[in-house]
């Protein structure tokens, strides 16, 4: 059975196997986009939300996006064929798509990046398990997000701020951090949104928080289960507090000193937005 595959300048190879150049922008910079997708029944789950999002992350970054969506999806199907999932089995997809090659140190783009530019794409397939398993959480008093920034807004290669996060959670013995934005409004977590439940309505941290738009997210609130709002790091017992993306959905059982005292059934909720 095929743990995980990759795709690369069309050529199926071990993810190992796949070479970056050291001149490329996205190795050099973080200058890059990506998306991860659920594999669920041998289907790419929400594809075209998650390929609207990549397209729409171009264009306010300025990169050059210029692949065939029919060709990149034949790739992906391709991908999980080969990956041989069982019914019951999961599996992810990680669309990686770089700005290019760099020539020289400087950091501004110039036209002689690679214009080849399905080149600049490569593509992971991994078997997976779900995580619906609960988390501590520390608000991270390094780190905030910038709800001005054009980068918040898009998924780039670009994790230093979460790997932070995640040091400063460690160090005082949480699973995982939340971010507040330069207000101090809840925003979201390192690699998560965040749904909070309270008075039987669910709330999530509005765009203007900077965090990112999810997609389990975006579905939630096409389903019209939850609405955005201002949300400030003040939290009740009673509480239900939701750590999600496309691959899991966590209850955060305690922040900072709070221990939430509700149950809930985060898989459900999850599946939920899948159906």
């Amino acid at each position: 059975m095929t743990i995980s595959i990759g795709w690369h300048k069309d050529q199926w190879l071990k993810i190992e196997d796949i070479c970056i150049s050291a001149n490329d922008r996205g190795l050099k910079f973080g200058d890059g986009i990506f998306e991860t997708i659920l594999i669920k029944n041998n289907n790419a789950i929400l594809l075209d939300e998650h390929l609207h999002r990549l397209e729409n992350s171009s264009k306010i970054l300025n990169i050059d996006f210029n692949i065939n969506k029919f060709y990149l999806k034949k790739i992906i199907s391709l991908g999980i064929k080969k990956l041989s999932l069982k019914n019951n089995q999961l599996g992810s997809i990680r669309i990686n798509y770089s700005r290019g090659l760099n020539k020289g140190r400087s950091i501004r783009i110039r036209n002689s990046i690679e214009e080849n530019n399905s080149n600049n794409l490569w593509i992971e397939f991994y078997i997976i398990e779900s995580n619906f398993s609960p988390i501590s959480t520390f608000i991270s008093q390094t780190e905030k997000r910038n709800q001005y920034s054009l980068i918040n807004q898009c998924k780039t290669f670009s994790y230093n701020q979460s790997i932070q996060v995640l040091l400063e959670a460690k160090t005082k013995s949480f699973d995982d951090c939340l971010m507040l934005n330069t207000t101090n409004e809840l925003c979201c977590g390192s690699t998560f949104n965040i749904l909070l439940k309270r008075n039987n309505i669910w709330f999530t941290p509005r765009k203007e928080s900077g965090c990112l738009q999810g997609i389990m997210v975006s579905k939630a609130k096409k389903l019209k289960l939850i609405k955005e709002d201002l949300i400030l790091p003040k939290f009740y017992k009673d509480d239900i507090l939701i750590a999600i993306n496309s691959l899991s959905c966590r209850q955060i059982k305690k922040v900072n000193e709070i221990e939430f005292i509700s149950t809930f059934d985060p898989k459900y909720f999850w599946e939920l937005l899948y159906n």
